[in-house]
């Protein structure tokens, strides 16, 4: 197979991935050809040496500070390098590289500034009972402060242009900051779509997603933030 050249930065925030992070980016450059850049959010395993074997440019937080956190980095140093595109997916395997033409070609043709890939646009087999419900509230809760619906405001697979990498200000460091990320992008007028993906879970990923408790958690943290920041 040879890769396709994309005009994106691929961005992997990662925490505790030493286990699977090499495989990730194997499969990723055996099917698209582009920098990729993993935000390692202060892992106490392998992640970056991993990470940086496998070919990867590695970003270190010195500690853990949460998904938002991680993404928000990989955000800014965009501005600094002037990317045009950047395109982040989740570092467990869960993300088929595959789906990243179906993000390009969405922002394109519907000429959008941030792309969320959503995993209930089709029928995705084997999506665990506890995440279907764990979005849905994710959902509801989202969409209550949004002018548009969407099907998947927790995905982690998100195309930005250029616009919207130089206008998201992100300040939430946990989960919630996929959430914040959408109602942020509606309030300064940034164009935002979906478009369907595949998802691949496994034992492994299923363990390093959030819990219930956590996802409770999250919901609390971001409407506490959005009403009283």
């Amino acid at each position: 197979m040879t890769a396709r050249t994309f005009p994106i930065h691929l961005m992997l925030p990662a925490y505790n991935e030493g286990k699977v992070i090499a495989e990730v980016i194997r499969e990723i450059k055996m099917i698209i050809e582009c920098p990729i850049i993993v935000i390692d959010d202060g892992s106490t395993d392998d992640t970056a040496l991993c990470a940086r074997q496998a070919g990867a440019r590695v970003i270190s937080h010195p500690i853990n500070r949460g998904a938002g956190a991680a993404c928000m980095t990989g955000i800014s140093l965009a501005r600094q390098e002037g990317y045009t595109c950047l395109v982040f997916m989740d570092a467990d395997g869960q993300h088929d590289p595959k789906d990243v033409d179906t993000l390009v070609n969405a922002q394109q043709e519907q000429n959008l500034d941030l792309v969320i890939g959503s995993r209930f646009m089709q029928k995705n087999e084997g999506i665990p009972l506890l995440r279907r419900f764990f979005n849905l509230l994710a959902n509801l809760l989202t969409n209550s402060f949004s002018t548009h619906r969407y099907s998947d405001t927790q995905s982690g697979f998100r195309l930005l242009n250029q616009n919207a990498i130089d206008r998201l200000e992100l300040v939430q460091d946990d989960f919630s900051y996929c959430s914040e990320m959408i109602i942020q992008a509606e309030r300064a007028k940034i164009r935002v779509g979906e478009c369907p993906i595949s998802v691949r879970y496994t034992d492994y990923s299923i363990r390093k997603g959030q819990d219930f408790q956590v996802g409770l958690f999250t919901a609390f943290h971001f409407l506490w933030k959005l009403i009283f920041k």
